[in-house]
Formats: structure tokens, sequence, C-alpha cells
């Protein structure tokens, strides 16, 4: 890694997380909490979140479709 690349909080939505990690084709980003290293999340991580959204968000479709017949 390099000094002076992007970072997040943990605060920081995923979306914008991964926006950083598309723009800057960085692999890792590291989490800051007052300045100082508290984590890091690996575009395995980015991934992982966002597949799991998608499966709940096919669930929760998938019920109200078969709620409806």
């Amino acid at each position: 890694m390099r000094r002076g690349g992007p970072v997040c909080t943990p605060d920081t939505q995923i979306r914008d997380a991964m926006a950083d990690m598309t723009r800057h084709r960085q692999r890792h980003l590291p989490v800051l909490r007052d300045g100082k290293l508290c984590g890091l999340i690996s575009l395995g991580d980015v991934v992982k979140y966002r597949l799991d959204e998608l499966e709940l968000e096919t669930n929760v479709l998938r019920d109200a479709y078969i709620s409806r017949r």
C-alpha cells in the first residue's frame, strides 16, 4: 500500500467504500478512527456484503410475490 491513498471510517457507507476502491483501483481500504488504523476492508469483504444484500432483497421480493398469489 502507499501513503496518501483513500481511507474510510467505521461510519463510511459500503457503497462509498466500494466506489473509492474502484476509482483508485485498490483491493484494500484502510479504516481509520481518530486518525489511527482500526481495520482494513478488502474487496472480498465488499463483494460478500453486496451479495448478502442482494440475496436478502431477492428473498423479500420472492416472499412478496408468493403472498400475492
